[in-house]
């Protein structure tokens, strides 16, 4: 990576352009170690004078490193989405770098460098809690590559906050070695983030009802369909299937006659099927005695001594002759379902 540092021999030590390794090897370490360039390839700003491994390279061994851009990346969870940061208008990116140089045991030499980080600005500080020193003036660079002395190391490192940085996501596979080329700063466009509130594994009070209800019990047999209408549909679907209300309409409480606390499916089924068993008897004893009287052939009540012209039918014939036998009698007989000639 190409890097400008001033040459340590000479009086004029006229600034160089170095290609070195990104990730420092101090110069102490041993000659038959393998260099590791992920152990220091950035340096805390705040604290590299506190280190020896930085804290000797200040006074001399400053360098500046020139990029287009960096990547930064967003943290959600276990899912990191990366940015690409760079100047709005295209301009090339100044870092505040030390470099060290360390020799093999063959005798050869590796020059590498580390690159300074500060907190993260304003208007990054949603996407990460650090960022690079960004050498923003012509004054910051001079300082830092020639004369540290025309303004103090804390003024140098300060964040970047400048309106004319800007960024956008791109592809996470630029996080792979083996991913390069121009793809790795190519802007994509990222998905809308799902809502994962608790409130959307509920069914919210008054929602519509799905019009594919009553669809799916159409067909099969009633046990085949109690068992579609507590596996497959919600609780207010179900109340909304055995009320009978018609698909889409509103769920409320007083459309539901026949769901309350102390009924369920099975009980309101059983119920019904009773009340059609009694009233199937009912009709064919009534059926015995004589046929019923049509709804368009009304009778007069002989009993109404007012004179009025009260209309009843068989049925309630039937209703008072069954009162009338009843009366008195402990336990009813089967001439109580007959009126008496």
């Amino acid at each position: 990576m190409p890097v400008v540092r001033k040459e340590n021999t000479g009086t004029d030590r006229e600034p160089v352009v170095h290609c070195m390794k990104w990730g420092l090897v101090p110069s102490f370490t041993k000659k038959n170690e393998k260099p590791d360039h992920f152990r220091m390839f950035n340096a805390r700003s705040e604290s590299v004078h506190e280190k020896a491994s930085f804290r000797r390279l200040i006074p001399s061994c400053r360098c500046l490193a020139t990029v287009e851009g960096f990547y930064e990346w967003k943290k959600d969870g276990a899912k990191k989405q990366p940015f690409y940061i760079h100047f709005q208008d295209e301009k090339p990116l100044v870092f505040a770098a030390l470099y060290d140089t360390w020799q093999d045991s063959e005798g050869g030499l590796l020059f590498t460098f580390t690159i300074l980080t500060t907190r993260s600005s304003k208007a990054l500080a949603w996407l990460h809690d650090r960022m690079p020193v960004i050498l923003g003036t012509e004054g910051a660079i001079d300082a830092w590559l020639n004369d540290l002395s025309s303004l103090t190391f804390e003024t140098v490192t300060q964040p970047y906050e400048k309106s004319d940085l800007v960024w956008y996501p791109v592809t996470p596979a630029m996080g792979r070695t083996q991913f390069v080329g121009p793809e790795c700063i190519k802007e994509i466009k990222l998905k809308p983030e799902k809502s994962n509130s608790i409130s959307d594994f509920f069914p919210r009070k008054g929602a519509p009802v799905k019009s594919s209800v009553r669809e799916t019990c159409e067909a099969g047999t009633d046990e085949d369909q109690s068992e579609i209408i507590s596996d497959r549909l919600s609780v207010d679907e179900q109340k909304a299937f055995l009320a009978g209300l018609e698909p889409d309409t509103e769920v409320t409480e007083e459309a539901l006659p026949c769901i309350n606390e102390e009924r369920n499916l099975e009980q309101c089924g059983t119920k019904r099927s009773f009340e059609n068993k009694d009233k199937k008897g009912l009709d064919s004893l009534e059926n015995r005695t004589e046929p019923k009287a049509s709804i368009s052939n009304p009778s007069i009540d002989p009993s109404n001594e007012s004179g009025s012209n009260r209309v009843y039918s068989s049925d309630m014939q039937m209703k008072k002759r069954n009162k009338i036998h009843a009366t008195g009698d402990k336990q009813q007989t089967l001439l109580s379902y007959f009126g008496r000639s």
